[in-house]
């Protein structure tokens, strides 16, 4: 397999803009049609099932939730006008009447415990189950426009759960239980956002449609197109070409070229993610604690921040970005406070150190990485090098994205990049996902670890502010076992054309309510 991608001959060039209609929108013959290139594949529509970015992202703007994140990373009104909780164990959520999904049915309150119904169970929502996990223990009818849900424990940040960046998107009882497969190119998916899909080809393409009776009103931008291009050449020349309007997440190391499009603008954001090694500890020899310290001494993040990505990202002393503490504490100390979390610094003399004290045999072991993410092979490389000093012969292997999703914590893979963005504005929510459960199969480590269970319990019981000393003190265990090795908190860039006007773009717009209004033509 490629490892990564890089613009070829002219000769592969000129092929390539022969072959950009089949890969590309038309916006010549659809001025009101934004084309947006990604460079990842999706198998399914359906979050539930798959929850990549690019799956969120669709679904933000044809699903909603009982709350709705917002541009600002606040909570807005989703198909809940507004909610209450005296305790945080039993919110109430005063529905909206006046929702229709985009078939014309109006939304019940039927359609949202549903729905919710859906999310709670782990077999048929594994992607947004996390969200809830075994919290949830009565979801109550009121009358037609009042929904009660209890939990077990308080929770002050359960509304996160409930939104479409979370873990809820609400579709029709009825259609859901006559689909065949929610999210699959025969049945698509139904919700009651601005736009409803009309197309989908899985690695390929999918359209949207504006939709008349959204109760936000009809959206300006008629029609959305989405183009899967994994390949970045293409996606350059497309762009290039005009074929597309908006890139998303364009190598870092590529910015220049885009940048010098006619009439493109790029623009580099934080966008609250995290980038490192997962550790399955079930897997040996990775089981033993001196092999991982080993890897993590080995890891020269710093280095790959300066070579790959050109100072556009940080590198991590921990899981969670310092931006996704905007709302407790200020940027520069949250930064001071992760750096104090227990973390292994690169140290070549210590990695090895560490690999002699393991007693384990020189071996040999793969690092995955899912395609589409040129910055991650290239630092895989770099990463394969410095463990051939130690005696670990890595072999770099790119996988396609959908497998990449469903291998995570097989029990297989050793080692393999994790790769997290962050939904909602809850500082909590990666670590939820990292380091809750208690044993295998219910983290991507697969380790079991009682102390860091009850930490991210008691997190979930108190507000952000509350509950963030011990949220950094289940950082500093888990590094310390070295069940993840944090190597950078990233910047994204993005690109667009000289046929629309991007504003106000940052971290949570695409994840928003509508962000299509962020986006005009000229």
């Amino acid at each position: 397999m490629k490892i990564f991608k890089s613009l070829v001959s002219i000769i592969l060039v000129s092929l390539l803009v022969f072959s950009l209609a089949a890969c590309g929108g038309n916006n010549d013959t659809n001025d009101n049609e934004l084309t947006i290139g990604v460079s990842s594949a999706i198998s399914t529509l359906d979050v539930n099932q798959e929850a990549g970015i690019i799956n969120y992202y669709i679904a933000a703007i044809v699903s909603e939730g009982l709350i709705a994140l917002g541009n600002d990373g606040a909570p807005h009104p989703g198909l809940a006008l507004s909610w209450d909780s005296d305790d945080y164990t039993v919110w109430t959520f005063d529905l909206r009447p006046d929702a229709y999904f985009s078939d014309g049915t109006p939304v019940t309150i039927d359609d949202i415990i549903w729905s919710i119904e859906r999310a709670l169970d782990v077999t048929q929502s594994p992607g947004v189950n996390i969200h809830f996990g075994e919290q949830v223990i009565a979801v109550t009818r009121i009358d037609d426009t009042t929904l009660e849900i209890t939990l077990a424990g308080p929770n002050p940040s359960f509304i996160w759960a409930v939104s479409n960046a979370g873990g809820l998107f609400v579709t029709s009882k009825a259609w859901g239980e006559e689909a065949g497969s929610i999210g699959s190119p025969a049945d698509l998916i139904l919700g009651s956002g601005p736009y409803k899909v009309t197309e989908f080809a899985p690695g390929s393409h999918v359209t949207l449609q504006a939709q008349d009776n959204w109760w936000g009103g009809t959206p300006e931008i008629s029609n959305i197109r989405f183009d899967f291009i994994t390949d970045e050449a293409t996606r350059l020349l497309a762009f290039t070409q005009g074929s597309i309007d908006f890139a998303l997440n364009i190598p870092i190391d590529q910015s220049n070229q885009w940048a010098g499009v006619d009439g493109a603008e790029v623009h580099f954001f934080a966008d609250r993610s995290y980038y490192g090694l997962t550790i399955d500890v079930t897997v040996p020899p990775f089981d033993n604690v001196y092999v991982r310290q080993a890897v993590a001494h080995a890891v020269n993040s710093q280095g790959i921040v300066d070579a790959i990505l050109g100072g556009h990202g940080t590198a991590a002393t921990s899981i969670t970005p310092p931006e996704q503490f905007s709302s407790v504490m200020p940027l520069e100390e949250a930064r001071e406070r992760l750096a104090a979390t227990e973390h292994f610094s690169f140290n070549m003399e210590q990695a090895i150190g560490a690999f002699q004290q393991s007693g384990v045999e020189p071996f040999s072991t793969t690092i995955f990485y899912p395609d589409s993410f040129q910055d991650v092979g290239n630092a895989s490389l770099i990463i394969a090098e410095a463990l051939r000093e130690l005696g670990i012969d890595a072999t770099v292997t790119e996988i396609p994205l959908d497998q990449w999703l469903s291998e995570i914590g097989n029990g297989e893979n050793g080692i393999a990049w994790m790769i997290l963005f962050a939904t909602s504005p809850e500082p909590s929510e990666m670590v939820r996902w990292l380091l809750s459960g208690g044993g295998p199969g219910t983290n991507p480590a697969n380790f079991e670890d009682e102390v860091i269970a009850n930490l991210i319990t008691s997190v979930a019981a108190q507000s952000a502010v509350d509950g963030i000393d011990e949220l950094l003190e289940a950082h500093s265990l888990a590094q310390e076992q070295v069940l993840y090795i944090p190597v950078w908190w990233g910047q994204a860039a993005i690109a667009w054309g000289e046929r629309i006007d991007v504003i106000d773009f940052n971290s949570y717009t695409m994840l928003s309510q509508n962000w299509v209004q962020n986006f005009s033509f000229k």
